[in-house]
């Protein structure tokens, strides 16, 4: 199963091009993600949150990655066997498959791997980790939650995702 690897490829490589080969389809040909891919959404918002231990997609939360809104996720997607070394279950979900999240705000634009779920996020507002949130905003907790942002949902491949 290419899924484990390919994901993990993708947040091993920050701020160089990603370049994998595309994951099977998930079983659900509707996601809701699919729906979002490639259209900005102004007006958005982010914020950021302590990331670590396992995402929702059975991933370990990388240090400089997202949490997706939870209305993103598809319901029917499945828990599978992975072909990790430890043979954990991930989410057969399109959007833990080589999603990233392009951030733009105030004159400045980043990539981020998407590696887990907001549950109260909506769509036009994304959960960044701390040391993602400080690439665009370097006030962090003092201005919380960085409002007027543009937020566009993209397959990782061929982008260049963005260093912490």
């Amino acid at each position: 199963m290419i899924f484990g690897l390919f994901i993990i490829s993708a947040l091993l490589f920050a701020d160089s091009t990603y370049s994998q080969t595309p994951s099977p389809p998930s079983q659900s040909a509707s996601a809701p993600i699919e729906a979002q891919l490639d259209k900005p959404i102004p007006d958005s918002k982010f914020t950021f949150y302590g990331a670590s231990g396992r995402g929702a997609c059975g991933l370990d939360v990388q240090p400089c990655s997202a949490a997706a809104s939870g209305d993103l996720f598809d319901p029917a997607g499945q828990w599978v066997p992975s072909d990790m070394e430890d043979k954990r279950y991930i989410l057969d979900d399109p959007i833990c498959k080589g999603i990233c999240i392009k951030v733009e705000y105030q004159g400045k634009s980043a990539v981020f791997p998407v590696d887990n779920k907001c549950p109260e996020c909506k769509p036009n507002h994304v959960d960044l980790s701390t040391a993602a949130f400080l690439v665009l905003e370097p006030k962090g907790g003092v201005v919380g939650i960085a409002k007027d942002a543009t937020l566009t949902y993209l397959k990782c491949e061929g982008q260049t995702i963005s260093k912490c």
